[in-house]
């Protein structure tokens, strides 16, 4: 097969669907029968690049436009000539979208649906990103032969708010990253802390610092612990960060509060180890990988009601109201301290996200491409 990738994420992007997009073709390209392209408009970070595995089946294609204007008109239109050039079985948008006109590309389409968040909770968006996102994810469902939903939740939205037929959707989840599944040693557990100036137990958040993670909860609950333990919130930089920032010093527990910006993907799995508990109390959620690659790390998780986190932390992590401060506070109280609890936690997880591996996602993946090609 000759299979497409629509790869601006992959090239650009350091977290989640970058992240996701990077880890299929690196699993994708130990099947090395197939040919896979990367359409790009640009030659995207040395960073992200450098996270791609070297592989002979795995190519790229740019355009030739050298404008912003133009490299998005291509990858949003100009680039159908492109797939037919290149004599592409099936071409996989994987970030909600697919370019207008796939139809007529000469192959099959599929694309990979995150969440619907944008529709269910409209507020977290500003009014042209959401028209932005509404129109190429109702395109896209509309036109793909096929779409890969992250999380049966995500699945349900997609019927719910397209009326798209469950025969057209496959739910197929997100494997987590190989560095999670090694253990690191302690001495690089106690470097890595002392690099980021960060304690021997803490909390840790992982996910981009805005309303919706509500990061604010975690902050809230820290006067009401058991004990005065720190708080390591992982993201990339944005302005809602100063909302947390300011709700510490109002609390006193300024000290308490460790933002770390930027931090590379292969500092996550030292971080993750050392950490006390795992606390994602997102208000919803398409799958939610930080819960996963915490459970792979072995670390009891605390995490929302509401949405898909119970299929990413599994049956025996522990869910609760983010909205409810007494009952975060008591859930996470009820882990401090009682060390034998997590201990089963910890044991019941890992098996959990045993389920989870590259390996296994990589074939649901390429049974869904063969099956669609048999279709013809």
């Amino acid at each position: 097969m000759r299979i497409g990738f629509d790869a601006k994420k992959i090239v650009s992007n350091q977290t989640g669907i970058g992240n996701y997009s990077r880890n299929i073709v690196n699993a994708l390209s130990a099947y090395p029968d197939n040919q896979y392209i990367l359409f790009t408009p640009q030659r995207g970070t040395e960073a992200c690049l450098r996270e791609l595995q070297p592989s002979t089946s795995v190519s790229f294609v740019y355009p030739s436009a050298h404008s912003s204007f133009e490299q998005e008109w291509w990858r949003c239109r100009g680039i159908i000539k492109e797939i037919a050039g290149q004599r592409i079985d099936i071409f996989h948008g994987l970030s909600n979208e697919l370019p207008s006109g796939i139809h007529r590309a000469g192959c099959k389409s599929v694309v990979t649906i995150h969440d619907l968040i944008f529709l269910r909770h409209p507020e977290y968006y500003n009014f042209i990103a959401r028209q932005i996102l509404k129109a190429k994810t109702y395109y896209a469902c509309r036109h793909a032969d096929k779409i890969i939903a992250i999380s049966r939740q995500t699945k349900q939205d997609i019927m719910d708010f397209y009326q798209i037929p469950e025969s057209k959707i496959e739910v197929v989840y997100q494997g987590c990253n190989q560095i999670f599944h090694h253990k690191v040693s302690k001495d690089v557990q106690l470097a890595t802390q002392k690099f980021y100036r960060i304690p021997t137990r803490y909390i840790l958040c992982v996910g981009t610092i805005e309303p919706r993670k509500n990061q604010l909860a975690l902050v809230r609950v820290l006067p009401m612990l058991c004990e005065k333990i720190h708080l390591v919130l992982i993201s990339k930089p944005t302005p809602y960060q100063h909302i947390i920032e300011e709700e510490s010093h109002r609390l006193g527990v300024q000290e308490q509060v460790h933002i770390l910006n930027q931090v590379p993907n292969r500092d996550l799995p030292a971080i993750y180890q050392g950490s006390t508990l795992f606390a994602y109390l997102s208000f919803f959620e398409g799958f939610g990988i930080p819960v996963l690659e915490a459970v792979t790390s072995g670390v009891p998780v605390v995490a929302a009601t509401g949405s898909c986190l119970k299929e990413a932390g599994g049956p025996d992590s522990i869910y609760c109201n983010p909205s409810d401060l007494t009952q975060i506070a008591d859930m996470l109280n009820e882990l401090l301290t009682h060390p034998a609890h997590t201990a089963r936690m910890i044991q019941t997880g890992l098996k959990y996200a045993g389920a989870f591996t590259e390996s296994l996602v990589t074939r649901q993946l390429l049974s869904v491409y063969n099956q669609l090609l048999l279709r013809e």
